[in-house]
């Protein structure tokens, strides 16, 4: 399979041109589907950090620009930060007496680059390679209210045990595609592809666990990540602006 989609590539590389785009700019959405993307973090469901196996769909703008008639270079970026609060309830273990309520906080936010590169030849085929930059931040902070009885005999919180889970992913992933350009009109054009993809990174992972009679125990992971080769669908939008 490896050699036939190189093959394809060289084939489309020395074919003549018919393009006219030279100096022109285009604005783009790229999608993405992936079967094997991972995720690496915190979930109660999965506890302790691991790699987890799940569909992944994506979308990222971005920016070309024609330097020849059929080369196009460009960046896309997206980037994103999502804060969440949730509130619970601590009931009084007397069943009678006032609950407590509390806020967990947890964080997640990320910087995607993606500078590429494209060929385009008279057939309305083209080749693409791009190199895709990475890092994300995620982060949950966790109290657990401690009961404890006062002086009266009332129940009252007084301490919390405290559970930190950090991770820090850096990720480059390297990419050639082969797609067809779907005219429809002369402004916007669709182009579906197929493209192979390699990741590698590594993932810092930090717990810090804090309760009410010991000190502070913290955890510190760097974990590679590896992924091996392999294909997935691709589908963009262009919008040319020039001529």
């Amino acid at each position: 399979m490896m050699k036939i989609f190189i093959t394809i590539l060289f084939s489309l590389l020395f074919s003549t041109i018919s393009f006219s785009q030279k100096g022109d700019f285009t604005l783009g959405l790229d999608y993405s589907q992936n079967n094997e993307n991972y995720i690496y973090g915190y979930d109660i469901m999965f506890y302790p950090y691991g790699y987890y196996n799940t569909a992944n769909m994506n979308f990222q703008p971005r920016i070309g620009y024609f330097f020849s008639d059929n080369i196009e270079i460009g960046l896309g970026y997206k980037s994103g930060n999502n804060d969440i609060e949730r509130t619970y309830i601590s009931y009084n273990p007397s069943g009678t007496g006032e609950n407590y309520s509390y806020s967990n906080r947890s964080n997640y936010s990320y910087n995607f680059y993606s500078p590429y590169f494209k060929y385009y030849n008279n057939n309305n085929m083209f080749i693409s390679a791009r190199l895709s930059i990475k890092e994300s931040n995620n982060g949950d902070n966790n109290d657990y209210p401690i009961w404890n009885l006062d002086s009266n005999g009332v129940y009252m919180v007084n301490s919390f045990d405290n559970y930190e889970y950090k991770y820090n992913s850096h990720t480059t992933t390297t990419e050639i595609s082969v797609g067809y350009l779907l005219r429809y009109n002369d402004k916007i054009f669709f182009e579906p592809s197929i493209s192979v993809r390699k990741e590698i990174g590594e993932v810092e992972s930090i717990n810090i666990v804090t309760t009410n009679s010991e000190s502070p125990v913290i955890t510190e992971v760097i974990s590679p990540i590896t992924d091996a080769n392999h294909f997935r669908l691709n589908l963009s939008l262009s919008i040319r602006l020039g001529r």
